[in-house]
């Protein structure tokens, strides 16, 4: 049989092979995930400014099986009236998105549309938050290999060149609904800036198939964020991580960053700044990445170096990650 058709075929049987343990970790994971905090845990909207997070990440397997997944998300936060004044001790965060992600050839996608909400009072006069946010999302699933023909006989030399697309019609739809929420507690002033937070995702543990089946329930995910940065007026150095745990699945990852201030924020500019910084997903990747700050606009680029196990059984992985901030008001 000549290479491309194996190659099919073995994309096929892992995904078929896989989806029962697929049901127990379809959370999408992130390199970026200061950027992308609200989506692990909605109550981590820690300013009082609207903005535009974009985020596009692609990863492949030596030319196997690649996944590419597209993001989106819009926070308005509102600030809360009191006694006919506007005041800063709390305000309310509204956040719209959604994600789109897929793997080569259409056999696997997932549209996830999202729709969040988080309230944060002051708890004293050093800027000491407490937050707590819920989120509703929608997922539609479609896994089928329509895309690809698999040959229908086999001669000495190989397959013939006829065949067939998706002999076993698996290119079928179906919608399934999260539900989310997340406490926090954070501080933002100018020395310093940290945050704490717990999530817990999927507590409906909704169905993944239409047929409803224990084997492809969609398990709770618990998380738990945490970072500290302190600042001066040219420098900041910081530190951050994640942990996330659904059933067998689990994501490590801890951070390191410093930024260097360029021009500071004055009246007519919020200030330009260039990072650098590395991460570590335990088990599986280093995380070397770098930050650009324009004015209102952020930018990271962060590319994954393989240290998981693929890499000692002799498989390669590329996978590089772009995400932008853009403030709006």
């Amino acid at each position: 049989m000549n290479r491309p058709y194996l190659y099919k075929w073995f994309i096929l049987a892992t995904w078929f092979s896989s989806a029962p343990f697929l049901s127990k970790g379809q959370d999408l994971h992130y390199a970026d995930i200061q950027s992308m905090n609200v989506w692990y845990n909605q109550s981590l909207k820690m300013d009082m400014t609207p903005d535009l997070r974009l985020n596009y990440r692609d990863v492949k397997y030596q030319s196997l099986v690649a996944f590419r997944t597209a993001s989106a998300l819009v926070n308005l936060p509102i600030i809360m009236k009191q006694a006919n004044t506007f005041s800063s001790k709390s305000f309310l965060n509204i956040t719209a998105g959604g994600t789109f992600d897929q793997s080569n050839a259409g056999i696997f996608k997932n549209n996830t549309f999202l729709l969040g909400i988080s309230y944060a009072q002051q708890l004293s006069d050093n800027q000491i938050f407490l937050a707590a946010g819920f989120q509703g999302t929608s997922t539609r699933s479609v896994f089928g290999s329509y895309n690809v023909t698999f040959p229908d006989q086999f001669d000495q030399y190989g397959p013939l060149p006829t065949g067939t697309r998706d002999p076993l019609n698996a290119g079928r739809s179906y919608t399934w609904n999260s539900f989310n929420a997340g406490l926090s507690l954070f501080q933002n002033t100018e020395s310093k800036e940290w945050y704490v937070g717990a999530s817990l995702r999927h507590i409906n543990r909704p169905y993944t198939d239409e047929l409803k089946t224990a084997s492809y329930r969609l398990a709770p995910s618990v998380g738990l964020q945490a970072g500290l940065t302190f600042k001066n007026e040219f420098d900041e150095f910081g530190v951050y991580g994640l942990a996330d745990w659904q059933t067998d699945a689990y994501e490590y990852l801890i951070g390191a960053k410093f930024n260097k201030i360029l021009t500071k924020a004055d009246g007519s500019s919020y200030g330009n700044a260039i990072g650098v910084g590395i991460a570590l997903r335990v088990h599986d990747a280093v995380i070397p990445n770098v930050q650009l700050k324009f004015n209102k606009t952020m930018i990271g680029i962060h590319y994954d170096m393989n240290i998981s196990g693929l890499k000692a059984a002799g498989y390669s992985r590329q996978c590089f990650e772009l995400s932008l901030t853009q403030q709006l008001n």
